[in-house]
């Protein structure tokens, strides 16, 4: 393996640290973007239970907005109840679009680390030809066994940039689709909530 790297080149060097920051963003997103620690089952009817035995005090609003996305969501709500839905529609929807970048958060970055990579890696294998082919002397006469060599090592940067783009851009796509579900979630659970306000 450090033969592999060290035969890379420099180019090697900014895809290791693609790597570890893929590895990273993966890491956190896969945590961040538990259905349990941004919707949790079970939490509209504990706010809507709450309403109806009229505790849903300061405290317990504070309580639940602290669990995730979708009580701080809640709450946000519930506290323009005095208004008229449309308002409270149009706060929830501000709400909403903060949880998104929320969501969202370093999957620009995967975006960017999928697309740079496979660059980089090439530009590292460029680069090692250019090496390569300027070792044939003017008359065209070189070792070939040094040739096959020192073209095989200027293709290890191609190979590890395809390496870390190929899954970068499956996680990106992912955790995409992955924002786009927790949102239809959160979407509908505050409707509901409303509809459970304005019936009140």
């Amino acid at each position: 393996m450090n033969n592999l790297l060290i035969s890379g080149g420099w180019f090697i060097w900014p895809l290791l640290v693609c790597s570890i920051l893929l590895i990273s963003i993966v890491l956190e997103r896969l945590w961040f973007l538990q259905r349990r620690l941004v919707a949790p089952k079970g939490l509209l009817r504990q706010a809507q239970n709450l309403i109806k035995k009229d505790s849903f005090h300061t405290q317990n609003q504070q309580e639940i907005a602290a669990t995730s996305q979708l009580g701080d969501l809640l709450q946000h709500c519930y506290q323009y109840r005095l208004h008229s839905r449309e308002f409270v529609e149009t706060k929830a929807e501000e709400k909403a679009s903060e949880i998104k970048l929320l969501l969202e958060r370093n999957l620009s970055m995967l975006s960017t680390i999928a697309s740079i990579s496979p660059l980089l890696g090439l530009l590292g294998t460029v680069v090692g030809m250019i090496t390569v082919f300027s070792n044939i002397d003017v008359n065209g006469s070189a070792n070939t066994d040094l040739l096959a060599a020192g073209i095989s090592e200027a293709l290890i940067t191609t190979a590890f940039g395809l390496i870390i783009a190929v899954p970068a851009i499956v996680f990106y796509r992912y955790f995409e689709q992955k924002t786009v579900i927790l949102m239809s979630v959160l979407q509908a659970n505050t409707s509901i909530f409303l509809d459970f306000l304005y019936k009140k």
